[in-house]
């Protein structure tokens, strides 16, 4: 993420003027349309269109038995002259399958801007024995992996990551821009199932792709046997400050340390006297910040590195710190591998954000300032709103510069929509800070068959990375107690 420029200099006006021509051209472009001649609408995808033997095994080093394919859909169902997209999807056929009446376990992979199928061996060896008579189904969402990626060069190569390069990249997309939205990937999903020719299925989530299966289950409720979110968050309702994942941050250096024989001391007035020094010398809160919303990724001992560089700083040794702290370029690859225009493109269009979607960048700009203003002083403390708002990691800056929606774009779930009744576990880590376990109480609370396990010191979707861990046991065993068949 980054964080908004100091004002006062010449090349950020230059920089704010840049922004704004390019916010208004991105708009334009998506807001254009209509010239071309109307294309008929498509027809439904038909049942069982692509059959398993049709599908020819995956390339690369893809694992043994998985085979892939493509579907062709619209970029826009209801607008079909925008063109159409090629969504790539694979199967692993159960080891016992019944060709009649198959079974599926689809997984959804996080990000966004990643594929699932690039992730298949995690997910095989997180289902283990599930998959004997399930086939496993893998879905690239739109402008991910294998389903033609989205390529902003500027920001695939790191050159320009902010609210500039949002905008610029919005404008290479034109009016295709807002497609790479999360209910239409959710859609693109449910194509996929009907052309392999799948009933009801079970659906595993994790991070983002909790997002992604929650809207599908409010779009397509009716094909889910059972569904599981691994560090989720809401698809509705959510706050723009996600003021759960601070909480669990700060609250996990004082768990992390307490529960450590070897962590002596307050870790939480630590951290309170440390930024107290930080403000007195004028240095930076970002990079402890940034520190601190990464820790969800391997805690406890994320959290109790943060701690012991905090302590050391405080004695006087700064070498901790500042290892901690030292600065990166972020380098992406191609963007099949994880696009980083995908990612913003559906944070910008489908993400809460403090000022109005379909208001002026200078107006974005005063919404954020007020609205900072009136976040109560305590709600990120020891730390201010404002140093909040601006440190890289914790923001979504970057959307400042997004293009408003368009008239075609559909919440990922609508603020009125009944939950399906499908039994559904959401799993959270205790000390996950990406996806918060307030978040994770969030989600369960939107469906009226759902449970919720909270696991003691874990971290960020930590079951999809060790298969014998507690929490891939309970979800193994939430799966085969709700196959519905």
């Amino acid at each position: 993420m980054s964080s908004m420029p100091p004002s006062g200099s010449s090349a950020v006006a230059e920089g704010r003027a840049l922004a704004a021509v390019l916010l208004a051209a991105a708009a334009l472009a998506v807001g254009c349309g209509g010239e071309e001649e109307q294309a008929s609408a498509p027809p439904p995808v038909a049942a069982g269109s692509i059959a398993l033997d049709e599908l020819e095994r995956c390339g690369g080093d893809a694992p043994p038995r998985l085979r892939c394919g493509e579907l062709t859909v619209p970029y826009e169902r209801a607008e079909p002259s925008l063109g159409r997209i090629g969504i790539a999807f694979a199967v692993r056929p159960a080891d016992d399958r019944d060709p009649e009446s198959p079974r599926a376990l689809v997984a959804v992979e996080g990000g966004p801007g990643y594929g699932s199928i690039g992730s298949a061996r995690d997910y095989i060896a997180t289902f283990g024995d599930l998959l004997r008579d399930r086939d496993l189904v893998l879905v690239d969402a739109r402008g991910t992996g294998g389903s033609e990626p989205v390529d902003c060069p500027d920001m695939q190569s790191s050159r320009s990551t902010d609210d500039i390069g949002v905008a610029a990249c919005a404008e290479r997309l034109g009016e295709r821009y807002g497609s790479y939205r999360t209910a239409a990937a959710a859609d693109d999903i449910d194509d996929v199932l009907t052309a392999l020719g799948y009933g009801p299925v079970q659906m595993y989530g994790d991070s983002y792709g909790t997002y992604l299966a929650q809207s599908y289950a409010f779009r397509h409720g009716e094909r889910l046997r059972a569904l599981v979110l691994d560090s989720a968050f809401p698809v509705r309702g959510e706050s723009p400050w996600y003021e759960g994942n601070w909480r669990t941050g700060i609250r996990g250096l004082s768990i992390a340390c307490d529960r450590s024989p070897d962590c002596h001391g307050d870790a939480g007035r630590r951290l309170e006297r440390f930024v107290t020094g930080l403000r007195e010398s004028t240095m930076d809160p970002g990079p402890i910040l940034d520190a601190i919303a990464a820790a969800g990724y391997s805690p406890p001992e994320s959290y109790l590195r943060i701690d012991r560089a905090i302590a050391d700083y405080l004695g006087g040794d700064s070498d901790r710190y500042s290892e901690l702290v030292a600065g990166w370029r972020a380098r992406y690859g191609k963007p099949g591998g994880y696009s980083v225009g995908e990612e913003l493109a559906v944070s910008c269009n489908d993400y809460p954000m403090p000022w109005d979607k379909d208001a002026s960048w200078e107006e974005r700009r005063r919404q954020l300032g007020d609205a900072i203003d009136g976040l109560s002083p305590e709600a990120f403390a020891p730390f201010t709103a404002a140093e909040v708002a601006l440190a890289p990691d914790w923001m979504y800056l970057e959307c400042l510069g997004a293009p408003p929606p368009g008239p075609l774009y559909e919440r990922p779930a609508e603020r009125d929509a009944a939950a399906p009744e499908v039994p559904v576990l959401v799993v959270a880590g205790e000390l996950d800070n990406i996806t918060s376990p307030p978040e994770a109480r969030a989600v369960a609370a939107d469906f009226p068959n759902a449970e919720l396990f909270l696991w003691r010191n874990a971290g960020h979707v930590q079951s999809l990375y060790d298969p014998r861990s507690e929490g891939a046991v309970r979800i193994r065993r939430f799966l085969r107690e709700n196959d519905g068949g």
